[in-house]
């Protein structure tokens, strides 16, 4: 075949391609750009299908069962360290779908978190990058699917909990600080972990206390709808016995940074690792408030969501692999605002690959198997970086020249 018969025929195929396109209006109406969303939701599919197969993945029959035994008065927390480890609010809460059979619970809820997952980084993203919020999520879904993995085929509350405080956060950045507080509030009676960036925000944003301590104190009070108070009370002191006794796990696969000061060889106490959590929350409220009076209000708030997050994967006693998906979704919103700010700067790509160390488990046991226990907390402990650059130099993430897109523009 000669050069102008190639050339004739590469112009057919392109023909034929733009002619099928334009038949097929759905790809015709899809931006390139949103393609990633799409693999967002294939993922959540196969997620879904996966928990159909293993049924002993998913961990919704933990909720559904505490729902259930709340309601029919039974002891919802047991000994050991495993098992029930919310507050009574949390069973309440998960009441309707406690209703379903198992296998439609477990769906239902992982479409649930999904959904809101979703809408807090279409949020958060349109408000960093207001001209093209919705290209910015979709690829930060597409990022966030190897360290999702975990958390969307278990069906992990900490998704949930992630989901709510970044719509607290985006609130709170839209100076909307009273709906920002319930928020906050409610991401705490979902999961007792979210008092850490609840309290941070509670600090640093007076507006937003007396919603949030109204919030918790419902949080509280709601349990108490039970036919039975004195059941309820009993409740609430096992919890605390629970909680207790769980916070001082054992030596198992937990990766925190206890986990890797181990692996170097160091192996701390728990007396020293007590202290070490103690100047790390003195230290991550003097960076967050600081963020909060050097950088404009969404930036602030941004940062200040990230080291909140970044204290409970490294603090946390009890941080699970799925939890690194709280800084790794921070971290890609981060890098694609700052591409937009910065686009000759490296930082963008150096905050992406540490999006893709941190999904690590995702990529198999020849990149899992050697670095499972130690490279996460490495990455974090690095990340760590970018809020001390942003606080130091003033770095916004905020285009405030930027224009929000219209309805019918395709971005």
């Amino acid at each position: 075949m000669n050069f102008v018969s190639q050339a004739s025929g590469g112009a057919s195929l392109r023909n034929a391609v733009a002619r099928w396109s334009t038949r097929h209006r759905l790809f015709a109406r899809w931006p390139l750009a949103h393609w990633p969303f799409a693999f967002w939701g294939l993922f959540t599919l196969v997620m879904g299908a996966v928990a159909v197969l293993k049924p002993g993945r998913p961990i919704t029959h933990i909720y559904r069962d505490a729902t259930r035994d709340w309601w029919a008065g039974v002891p919802v927390y047991t000994d050991g360290i495993h098992g029930f480890l919310y507050f009574p609010s949390s069973a309440v809460l998960n009441g309707p779908l406690a209703a379903l059979p198992l296998g439609i619970c477990d769906q239902v809820w992982r479409l649930a978190l999904v959904l809101v997952f979703s809408t807090a980084v279409f949020r958060a993203a349109s408000v960093l990058r207001p001209d093209a919020g919705a290209r910015t999520a979709s690829w930060v879904l597409a990022l966030a699917i190897p360290t999702a993995s975990i958390n969307v085929l278990r069906g992990q509350w900490e998704l949930m909990m992630l989901a709510v405080v970044m719509h607290a956060a985006v609130d709170i950045a839209r100076e909307r600080n009273r709906r920002g507080g319930a928020l906050l509030a409610l991401a705490v009676a979902l999961k007792p972990l979210a008092l850490v960036p609840a309290l941070l925000f509670g600090a640093l944003r007076p507006e937003a206390r007396l919603p949030l301590l109204l919030g918790i104190a419902a949080a509280f009070v709601v349990p108490f709808l039970h036919p039975d108070p004195a059941y309820v009370a009993g409740q609430y002191v096992a919890m605390i016995a629970k909680l207790t006794t769980a916070a001082a796990p054992d030596s198992g696969r937990w990766f925190d940074l206890s986990r890797l000061l181990t692996e170097i060889g160091l192996h701390p106490d728990y007396a020293l690792m007590t202290r070490l959590r103690v100047a790390a929350a003195v230290l991550t409220l003097v960076a967050a408030w600081a963020a909060s009076r050097r950088l404009d209000r969404p930036t602030a708030s941004l940062v200040t969501l990230m080291l909140a997050v970044f204290y409970l994967v490294l603090f946390n006693p009890r941080t699970e692999e799925g939890s690194y998906l709280n800084v790794a979704a921070l971290v890609a919103l981060t890098a694609f605002a700052e591409i937009r700010q910065r686009p000759g700067s490296l930082v963008p790509a150096l905050l992406l690959l540490a999006v893709f160390g941190l999904g690590a488990h995702f990529y198999g046991d020849w990149v899992y198997r050697p670095t499972q226990m130690w490279l996460k907390q490495t990455v974090t402990l690095l990340l760590y970086g970018y809020p001390a650059l942003a606080i130091a130099t003033r770095r916004s993430l905020f285009d405030a020249g930027a224009q929000p897109v219209a309805s019918g523009e395709r971005r």
